[in-house]
Formats: structure tokens, sequence, C-alpha cells
């Protein structure tokens, strides 16, 4: 017995020697990196090393809360490099930063979490105490909503956390947990800790204070809809705010303003710094910013009666409220799986606790029972998720049939009308519609239409108007219009619109009206000229009893109408760089002597070049009409 004893502590001993031979010759993370940023492209062509990984690691964390995408570039090339070289000391730093760039920039909390657990169980894998190791967790739960557990989490914090923040000279401490209480909606709480923040600035010297207390104080009171002390917190910490260089604070002052001003009906200022943040918001890919800087230019615009950039920011912030609504639920889902995993972590560790001096066959008994409880959870968790996949499957496909049906078998046939049509969806259903309608052969009725969104719900718009437009006589198209809107407004599909274009062709003329789409471009064969017909006009389904406008154009021999949804002119080419009106209108020009499939085709070819590759975001649809005699 007393041999086995001298062999345990003699592994001991190798074991504490090992660990401190380590510690002696751990990586030194005090090394400054001067102009990092401008470095990135000498770090890049370093061969793989370790200081590649540090450097690597440093550059992306410079980017945490400036700019997203950067950010985790950078850090998820480290985290291979380290990997590669078991560099395991970096492992918790690159995981916090890019829980810190997933939470403040990406809104992906389950992302964030995930990290921050992961950096958590590392520091402790090497030894390394936090004074507060669930801090960064306890944010994450709080932007998931997980309010009760942030709550337990603050209970633990709260105590000393202000004095730990003077003492370290750290006001971001005391300020995040302000931080959480104005997520939570807490906003006395809010205020308390923030202006603790503000306190522990006072010990510091300027280059060193914490702008973001003052955003957080902003937030709050503008909340409390008390813009001007809402404004004067802003204005007094701008300085500290701007000198911090954190783009993600400026862009959320910014934001903080813009709706200030529009509180105090200040239009102009309004506009100006929501413009601002958007801008910025869009270069550092900040979703939070996007979204709350374009849904604050569509209430100005809307309000001022511009419904061509209403429409547009409209788009935008819908856009980005699916993406995050998508998000929020996965953000859910892993949720509810972590917490699952967190019980049955708890569960494990307490039948530790009870059977710590039990070994051999009860420990073999118990991962021969845990294996094929987690087997079968396994097999039941797939098996439901194949029953759910299959429905979903057949769901898509009846509502990508349905939308087929929508649109018609075949073209008219007229002597005097060459027509061809195009349509592409960005998704299985999408939201983009045309039509056509025959008056007793005197006149064609063309229709392009563009629903809010895709998928199942813009479906139900497009079958609301399709039986809409039957169920109308042949009448002038701004009349159409107008009682097809009252139609789509009293069925009442929420925020569901449909943008729509109507064109009544006859002998050698055309009239036009317009619902909230993009421009019609009228090809004139006599001058070799296109012109971009633009009538504004809001969407269908928003507001009752709306009149629209009616234009009438002459439609000679040789003369070509376009139709179109704003996916072709606002195709985005892998910088991001919109295809852009102008373009297709000289491109429009340039084809004018070819046939409507010819045109079609001419254009098509154009955007799929644009697009270098990539599969277009948005649904593309395009009528094309040829007068021939």
């Amino acid at each position: 017995m007393k041999k086995y004893f001298l062999i345990l502590f003699f592994l001991i001993g190798v074991i504490h020697q090992a660990f401190s031979q380590d510690k002696k010759t751990g990586y030194d993370f005090n090394r400054v990196i001067k102009k990092i940023r401008d470095s990135a492209s000498s770090i890049l062509s370093m061969q793989d090393s370790k200081d590649k990984a540090f450097y690597l690691y440093k550059l992306g964390s410079s980017y945490t809360l400036n700019n997203a995408d950067s950010s985790i570039l950078y850090l998820k090339l480290s985290e291979k490099i380290a990997l590669q070289f078991n560099f395991k000391e970096i492992y918790p730093r690159i995981h916090t930063s890019l829980g810190q760039v997933n939470r403040y920039l990406k809104s992906n909390y389950s992302s964030a979490l995930y990290y921050n657990t992961l950096a958590k169980k590392e520091k402790e894998d090497l030894g390394i105490k936090d004074v507060f190791p669930d801090f960064n967790i306890m944010e994450d739960y709080a932007f998931m909503g997980s309010n009760t557990k942030t709550e337990k989490l603050l209970e633990k914090i709260k105590p000393t956390v202000f004095e730990v923040s003077l003492k370290g000279k750290n006001s971001a401490l005391v300020g995040q947990v302000g931080q959480c209480y104005d997520v939570m909606n807490q906003n006395d709480s809010a205020i308390k800790y923030s202006l603790l923040a503000l306190e522990v600035n006072k010990a510091l010297p300027d280059g060193k204070r914490w702008g973001f207390p003052y955003v957080v104080l902003g937030k709050v009171y503008l909340k409390k809809e008390e813009y001007k002390k809402s404004l004067g917190f802003i204005y007094s910490g701008l300085k500290y705010i701007l000198a911090n260089k954190f783009e993600k604070d400026i862009q959320q002052a910014y934001v903080c303003v813009a709706n200030d001003y529009f509180g105090l009906k200040n239009m102009d200022s309004s506009i100006f710094y929501a413009r601002l943040s958007y801008n910025l918001g869009r270069k550092s890919s900040f979703n939070e910013v996007i979204l709350n800087s374009s849904q604050l230019l569509f209430k100005i615009y809307n309000q001022q009666n511009k419904f061509d950039s209403a429409f547009k920011y409209l788009q935008i912030s819908s856009a980005l409220k699916d993406k995050l609504a998508l998000q929020n639920r996965i953000n859910d889902i892993d949720n509810i799986s972590l917490n699952e995993t967190v019980r049955e972590q708890e569960k494990a560790d307490q039948e530790k606790q009870k059977n710590r001096l039990i070994i051999g066959f009860s420990l073999f008994f118990v991962i021969i029972f845990s294996c094929y409880f987690f087997y079968n959870r396994y097999k039941q968790k797939e098996s439901i998720r194949r029953i759910e996949e299959d429905r979903k499957n057949k769901e898509l496909k009846a509502a990508q049939d349905l939308q087929l049906s929508m649109l018609p078998k075949v073209l008219p046939k007229n002597a005097d009308l060459d027509i061809a049509a195009f349509i592409r969806s960005s998704t299985e259903v999408g939201g983009d519609y045309y039509d056509f309608f025959d008056h007793k052969g005197k006149a064609l009725y063309s229709i392009c239409g563009d629903a809010t969104g895709h998928g199942v719900a813009s479906g139900m718009m497009v079958s609301v108007t399709k039986a809409g437009l039957n169920g109308i006589d042949a009448l002038p198209a701004n009349t159409i219009l107008h009682k097809l809107n009252n139609i789509v407004k009293n069925i009442d599909l929420g925020t569901l619109r449909m943008s729509l274009n109507v064109i009544q062709i006859k002998s050698n003329e055309f009239e036009l009206s317009s619902a909230g789409m993009p421009p019609v471009y009228h090809y004139v064969a006599a001058t070799n000229k296109v012109e971009e017909i633009l009538i504004q006009g809001l969407p269908l389904g928003g507001i009752r009893e709306v009149h629209f406008d009616l234009l009438k154009r002459n439609f000679n021999k040789g003369d070509i109408i376009v139709q179109l949804s704003d996916g072709l002119p606002e195709a985005p080419n892998l910088v991001g760089e919109m295809y852009d009106y102008e373009r297709l209108r000289q491109l429009i020009e340039n084809n004018g002597s070819k046939s409507a499939q010819g045109m079609v085709d001419s254009l098509i070819e154009s955007v799929d070049s644009w697009l270098q590759g990539q599969h277009n975001p948005d649904d593309i649809t395009l009528v094309v009409i040829k007068k021939n005699k």
C-alpha cells in the first residue's frame, strides 16, 4: 500500500513540475502591436505559427466593436491556426471576442452564449480566475430575453461590482450591469448603475473614460419620452464616445439622437442622424442600428409623403426584421437545448457526488445506461426532425404549386403585339406575379406585381390579388387599382402589402397606373430613346380608399414596354453594389431593335453577369411587350 502512495506522490510531482514549466514558458500576451489594422496584409502573409495566431487574434479583437465581418474573419483564422498548434492559452481570448461580436453587432445571441460558455470552461481548464466568471454569460442571457437567469447572475455581481470597477479604474463592469437592465427594460436600475459608471469615470483622466454609460442613459430616457434629457446625456458624453473609437457605441448614440429629434419634431436633424447611423451600421454590419435607423427613416418619409424613400426603408427594415426574427427563433431553440444540457449536467454532477466512492462495475453500468439513454434520445429527436422536415417540404411544395398556378399558362396571342415574360424566385415560394387579361380583343391588360417578402405569406397575397383581378370588369387602370386596394384591405392580411402596376394596351396607345412599383420603361422606336415612367403610389392593402394616378402614352410600331419588379435593378454584386436603374434604362435603349424575348434574354444575361454567380436575393420578374404593327 505504501508503495502505491509513493508512486502517486511521484506522479503528482511530475505533473506539477510540467505545469510549472508551462507557466514559465507560457506565451507572452502583454506584447503590444502598434497600428495592428495597418499590418493586416503582413500578418496574413506570415507562416502559420503561434505568433500568427496571436497577431490575428489581436487584429480580430480590434474590430470586435467596429466591424462584425472583419472581426469574425480574423478571429476564426486565429482559432484555426491555434488549434493546429494546440495553442490552448489563446483559446479563451479568441472565444470571448467571438462572443462579444456575435452579441453586440450580429445580434446572434445563441452563438455568443456558446462562445462565452466555451471560453469560461477553457479558462477553468487553464486555471485562470476571473472576478466575475459569468459576466459575459449574464449579458448573453439578458439579450436573449432570459430575464430570470440574468437576475440570478446579477444577484452575485451587484454587491461588489461598483467597488471592483472603482478599484480597477474601469467603469465598464458597472456600466454593463446598467446595460443589462436597459435590455431588460428595467429603467430605474439601468439609470442607477449607469450613473455609478459615471462616478467611476470621474476618477479617471479624460482619455480613459468610457462613453457607453451616456448612451445607455440616453436610450433609457428616450424610452421614457424625455427627449431633451436623453439628448443632454448623449451630448455630455459624446467626446468620450468618439474618443473610445468603438463604432458600436457611436452608432447607437446617433440612433438615439435621431429618435430624440424625431420626438421633438425636428425632422431635418432626425433624418441627418438616422442616415448617418444607417450608413455606419451598414459599414460595420451592425444589425440593431441598421434596423432602428431604417425604421425611423420609414416613419419620417411616410409622414412627409415621400413614398419612394419610405418604401425603400420599409423594405430594408422588413427584410432585416424577418432575418432577426428567424435568428430569434433559432436563439430560442438553442436556449431550450442549452437548458436541457445544463439540467443533464447538474443531474450528472449530483450523481457523481453521491457515488464518488463507487467504482468499477457501478461506473461501468452508469456509462452503459447513459449511452443507451442518449442514443435513444438521439433516435427520437432524429425521427421527430425527419417527420417535421417532411411536413415542411410538403407544405412548401403545395405553396410553390399554388404560386405557379397563379401565373398564366400561355402568353396572349396578338398579331399586333410580341410578348415575352420571365420570373425567377429567390426562394421556393416567391412574392412576384405577372398576368394578362384580354378584353374582347379590343384591349389587353398587362399586370406586374411584387408582394411583401417571400414564402407562403407572400403567396397568399398573390392569390388574393389574382382573385380580385378576376372579379373586376374592364376599367381604367387606376380604377382597377382603387377597387383592388379596397378588396385587399377588406381581407386584412396584417402587414402584408402588394405592389402592382396595370397597363391597358389599346390600338396605338397605352394607359398606366402603379401602386408602389418600380418605373415602367417605354422604348420609343422613332427616337431610339427610353422614357422612365415612375408613378407615385402606396402599395395595395395599406390605406383604404386610395386613388391612383393614370398616365397615357402613344404606342407605335417598334415601341416596347418593359414592366419589372425591383429584384433586377437592385440586384447586388459581390461587393454589394446595386445593378442600378440607369444601367437598366441604357441596356433597354441599346437593345430596342430586338424582339420581346430577345430583350428579356439581354436583360437576364446582363444581371446574371452582374451577380457573378451568386443567387439573386430578391425575386426577378420581367414583362416585355413590343408593338409589331
